[in-house]
């Protein structure tokens, strides 16, 4: 019976090795989700503060153009 003991504690072994690996890939795979997302929403904040930043120039452009300033020159 030592050799089937012996063989099935190795075989336990692999059973909670396997487990560890399959709940470290699973915190690595949430910590890069997480942080992907983190990275997109702060990427998406730049990108809109350029899209505002622009508008507000072409605004101010339109504006200081006598042409397209209908309002008045000012």
């Amino acid at each position: 019976m030592g050799i089937m003991k012996d063989k099935h504690i190795e075989h336990m072994n692999e059973v909670d090795f396997a487990e560890e690996v399959q709940k470290d890939l699973a915190e690595q795979s949430k910590f890069f989700a997480e942080r992907q997302s983190e990275e997109s929403a702060k990427v998406e904040l730049e990108v809109d503060m350029a899209r505002e930043r622009e508008r507000e120039r072409n605004q101010m452009e339109m504006y200081e153009d006598s042409y397209l300033n209908w309002s008045g020159h000012r």
